[in-house]
């Protein structure tokens, strides 16, 4: 996969192989790739260092990011899915693919879903 990648050409299969996450979660990292309005398969890391702000990340994620201004999709890729198998060793029974297109500003957060 290239550094332009839509959604219609993009294959969670490739990225899933090998790397400890399913395909909900996979799909779930490109949304918020997506959210964050690429431009020419980039995205600005200022967008993403806003985001995460006020979490118990920001200092993780804002060593990770470094010096860097943009991150194409398989480093976005890369920074998230460290983070998301981190939260599931720490956290082995939240389920982080449950709901997640719902809301991508929150990530591993679970929506709330309204009672029937």
């Amino acid at each position: 996969m290239g550094n332009n990648t839509s959604q219609s050409d993009f294959n969670a299969q490739h990225y899933q192989q090998n790397s400890g996450l399913s395909i909900k979660e996979v799909e779930g990292i490109k949304n918020v790739f997506d959210s964050l309005d690429p431009k020419n398969g980039l995205i600005q890391t200022g967008t993403l260092r806003k985001l995460y702000r006020d979490s118990y990340d920001a200092p993780q994620l804002n060593t990770k990011i470094g010096d860097r201004e943009t991150l194409t999709f398989d480093q976005f890729f890369e920074l998230m899915k460290t983070d998301m198998l981190e939260k599931k060793r720490q956290f082995p029974g939240v389920d982080f693919d449950d709901g997640i297109n719902e809301n991508v500003q929150c990530f591993f957060c679970h929506p709330q879903r309204s009672q029937s």
